[in-house]
Parts: structure tokens; sequence; C-alpha cells
């Protein structure tokens, strides 16, 4: 099985130098492999269409190959709040967070999806 560094898209996001700080211990512990990878980038293609259900079915996949793919969970919430699966959403942002407190992202769709799970009551 080939492996694909995650650090590869931390680092588009972030200079290599914070990255390195992190040190080899996070490099190694996120190692996705590729084919959880290509997986989710066909997932983002799919659910950049607004074919949300299709998207699901890759992102599963590159789940049950890379359990702590928090970025692919990620957006698996994000495809359960576009199809108003709100509460499996806010489950999918909760296990990003257990994987990454510090996942900005999930925390703030978590939020918006508590919102409008509000607004539904």
């Amino acid at each position: 099985m080939h492996l694909f560094n995650i650090s590869y898209f931390i680092t588009l996001k972030q200079d290599k130098s914070d990255f390195k700080k992190l040190g080899n211990k996070m490099n190694s512990f996120y190692q996705i492999p590729l084919e959880a990878i290509t997986l989710y980038r066909r997932s983002v293609e799919l659910s950049g269409r607004g074919n949300y259900e299709s998207a699901l079915k890759y992102l599963s996949n590159a789940v049950m190959l890379a359990p702590q793919f928090a970025t692919a969970i990620c957006e698996m919430g994000y495809c359960y709040e576009k199809l108003e699966r709100y509460p499996e959403a806010v489950s999918k942002f909760d296990k990003v967070l257990k994987i990454n407190p510090s996942y900005v992202e999930a925390e703030i769709n978590k939020k918006r999806v508590l919102e409008k799970m509000g607004e539904k009551k």
C-alpha cells in the first residue's frame, strides 16, 4: 500500500517551519494511504457539484482505510449538513474534534449545524 503524508496538505496552509516544529511524531502519526487521499479528492469533486450522497460513499471508503483522516471526516460532516442530516453532521464534527481538538473548521461547522438544528425546532 502506498502512503501519502498528510503533512503535504498541512504545509499548503502553513509555513513549512511551523510544521517542522511539530516534529517527526506528528509526521509519522498522520500517514494516510494514497488510496484514501485519492478517494477524498474524488469526493471533493463530487460534493463541489452537489453530489453529496456519492461523495459520502467515497469518503466512507477513505475513512475505512484511514480512520484518523480528520479532513475526510470533516468533509463527511459537510456533506451530511448539505443533505440536512444534522445529527450525523454533528457526530462527524465531534469525531474530528476528538482526533484534533484544534481543528477550527470542524468547530465552526459544528456551531453552524447546531444553530440550524435549533431553528428547525
